[in-house]
């Protein structure tokens, strides 16, 4: 007898980890170590089944359940606010099948002792439950939400569970009591079904607005630059005269020397007014010297090589996106930096565009399924600069990567321009 309920046991929970896999597609991404969803999985199997058919209480067989999912969402690819929807969900649903078994079978369930017909049931109840879940977030499945949101929908989940649990718990409650508790906590599943879609949307529309106020910024550092360089081509218009006024006396005066020393004073005076960026295309030229003269106001040490043709296949809003959200992380990563430097170099050929940007850093840099973590707080308020580059550069055929040493962080990016 023991040995047949620890192999129904056994089996029950394997078919529930094979249905848990099934949840995952819609919340993680497999990938190559499939060793360690091995593990997992068998890790898991291991852990339910031993709480199950040895300690047999409802807070522990709760638990054991956690612990397998948190396990098996370790195998799997996904940001760790991903990771903790995708096991509290499937505790959620695991939770209210169990009250809804409960009221089906309410003459034989025993929490304690769980029949066979019980289950079965049980089992069948949370593959529908996973068709539906597949059916309704797999369009999700690439989406963040917010940390405000985030914590929205996961403490409704977590007053799920506790509610549940607490029902589960209380030997006492009336099948019709109990009726109306499940109706009430699938309706309250069915709103988080619906909710994630309205939560998902307001996010991204959110992120819409940060990209939106970055596009701004952009604009307003393209007008910013051409009020300056009006601002001192009008300076100069107004000074020459003054200039040639002078040089015409000392001339009439026959000072030689003179006008040899104001005219090299007068050179001096151009170089340190000269552009820092002067390759000839205007567009680049713009964001480039706005930029770069906000690193050197910071005392940064810029080195900078353009070699671009007059006329390039890249729109100006797009040019402003990438080079200067590349060099203003530049910037803000040399704040603490005791001999800060930028080398930033652009060459095109053959149709693409390279952009290598090398800049010395202090903080730590820290990397997440392959993504790189802003390290600015609050967090959520920033790491969007990146994003808005990749946007861009979805438009185009490209490389991106990074690499950094002690104290050098540097970008690449190739992208093809010639369509």
């Amino acid at each position: 007898m023991e040995r047949y309920r620890f192999a129904f046991i056994l089996i029950t929970e394997i078919i529930r980890l094979i249905i848990t896999g099934r949840f995952t597609s819609s919340f993680l991404k497999k990938d190559d170590a499939h060793y360690k969803r091995l593990i997992a999985y068998g890790s898991s199997a291991i852990i339910t089944t031993g709480s199950y058919y040895f300690i047999n209480i409802s807070w522990m067989n709760l638990l054991s359940t956690l612990v397998g999912l948190a396990i098996i969402s370790m195998s799997y690819s996904g940001s760790i606010k991903k990771k903790i929807q995708f096991v509290l969900y499937v505790l959620a649903i695991s939770c209210i099948i169990d009250l809804a078994v409960y009221v089906l079978l309410s003459k034989t369930f025993d929490y304690e002792n769980y029949s066979e017909s019980a289950s079965i049931l049980s089992l069948l109840l949370l593959l529908v439950a996973q068709l539906f879940t597949k059916r309704t977030f797999i369009k999700n499945k690439d989406k963040e939400l917010s940390n405000k949101h985030w914590w929205q929908y996961i403490s409704i989940l977590i007053v799920c569970i506790a509610a549940s649990l607490a029902v589960i718990m209380d030997k006492n409650i009336s099948p019709l009591s109990l009726s109306i508790v499940c109706g009430a906590f699938l309706a309250v599943d069915l709103i988080i079904v619906y909710l994630l879609d309205d939560l998902i949307s307001t996010s991204q529309k959110e992120k819409e607005n940060i990209v939106l106020k970055e596009q701004m910024k952009t604009y307003e550092r393209e007008i910013s630059l051409q009020k300056e360089v009006g601002e001192r081509m009008r300076a100069f218009r107004h000074d020459i005269k003054h200039h040639l006024a002078e040089i015409l006396s000392l001339a009439n005066q026959g000072k030689t020397e003179m006008i040899k020393d104001y005219i090299l004073d007068f050179e001096d005076n151009l170089k340190e007014s000269a552009p820092i960026c002067d390759s000839g295309n205007p567009a680049l030229d713009t964001v480039l010297n706005f930029m770069l003269k906000k690193a050197k106001d910071n005392n940064i040490d810029v080195t900078s090589r353009i070699i671009v043709p007059r006329e390039i296949n890249l729109p100006a809003f797009d040019m402003n996106i990438i080079l200067g959200n590349l060099i203003e992380n530049a910037i803000e990563a040399n704040y603490e930096v005791q001999d800060p430097k930028i080398d930033l170099s652009i060459k095109y050929m053959n149709g693409s565009l390279m952009i290598e940007i090398a800049n010395t850093y202090s903080h730590m840099i820290i990397v997440k399924n392959k993504q790189l973590i802003s390290t600015k707080q609050p967090s959520e308020d920033h790491g969007y600069g990146l994003l808005n580059i990749k946007r861009v550069l979805k438009k185009y055929t490209h490389s991106f990567d990074y690499d950094w040493t002690d104290t050098i962080f540097t970008v690449r990016i190739l992208m093809n321009i010639s369509q």
